[in-house]
């Protein structure tokens, strides 16, 4: 099962790099038992990032020894695994900052900019 994901990984990378198509691999629906599941993470390797977001309950994004290649953890309020991922991208998503929340703090920019010295 390993080999196989790392191959979907390979031709995730090379669509990516081709064309900026993102890739997910849901861990949960494949048949991982522990053991594969440490041979992946050991094939993958640790990279230099890692992003944890607190909301609603904890994420962990781990960047893998392969650049565009992440690890996602979802986890609920009271631990329990929501989701796990593997995602080809640049940055995964859920990191990225929505328009209307940058338009919203720009106001709130504006507001402090605003007060006198």
């Amino acid at each position: 099962m390993v080999a196989a994901i790392l191959r979907e990984l390979e031709d995730a990378l090379q669509a990516y790099l081709a064309s900026g198509t993102t890739h997910v691999i849901d861990l949960a629906t494949l048949p991982l038992g522990p053991a594969d599941r440490a041979a992946l993470q050991q094939a993958l390797g640790a990279g230099e990032i890692e992003v944890r977001i607190n909301a609603l309950g904890a994420s962990l994004l781990r960047e893998t020894g392969f650049a565009g290649i992440w690890w996602v953890r979802h986890e609920d309020a009271e631990g329990k695994l929501l989701c796990e991922l593997l995602e080809v991208t640049d940055v995964p998503e859920i990191v990225r900052a929505y328009r209307a929340d940058i338009e919203a703090a720009s106001a709130r920019l504006c507001g402090l900019t605003a007060l006198p010295n």
